[in-house]
């Protein structure tokens, strides 16, 4: 078994939804954006790996025609909540440098997700719900300053 994340995760949902000979290309790309969103990892054989290299090759593909093509994604639709470590970058560089990071995130989702995935702590009414980004930004540092404190108390 592999586990899969990033990009040959998004690679390997593609390879499925690409199966499916009913979905036309402007669908296709749909779900597995949709997928690629809602699944943080995916655990696959060996012989799922081998598939989607043997459809990695390249194969001549028709043009989509205009109808067909997929709608621009949204910007920062490929968020990656692992592209830097908070914490260590809280550890390392110091606040403003943690505060610069998050002012870079543009979207109420990714910064959900980041804090999700590095398992930052947030107040229940940041989880969910409408939220102003700046709230949400002060939210996610309190949380990695409350971990970080966290950590050298236990350790002390």
């Amino acid at each position: 078994m592999s586990k899969l994340i990033g990009k040959r995760k998004q690679d390997y949902l593609a390879h499925v939804v690409r199966q499916v000979p009913s979905l036309d290309a402007a669908a296709a790309a749909q779900l597995t954006e949709r997928l690629d969103g809602a699944i943080r990892s995916l655990r696959v054989t060996k012989a799922d790996l081998a598939a989607l290299k043997a459809d990695a090759k390249p194969k001549p593909m028709a043009k989509p025609t205009a109808s067909e093509k997929a709608p621009a994604p949204a910007p920062g639709t490929s968020f990656d909540p692992y592209a830097f470590n908070a914490i260590l970058l809280f550890k390392r560089s110091g606040r403003d440098a943690l505060v610069a990071k998050l002012a870079e995130i543009g979207q109420i989702s990714q910064l959900r997700q980041l804090a999700e995935a590095q398992l930052i702590g947030l107040e229940q009414d940041m989880r969910i719900g409408t939220v102003d980004i700046e709230d949400l930004r002060e939210a996610v540092l309190r949380g990695v300053e409350r971990l970080v404190a966290d950590r050298r108390a236990a350790a002390s």
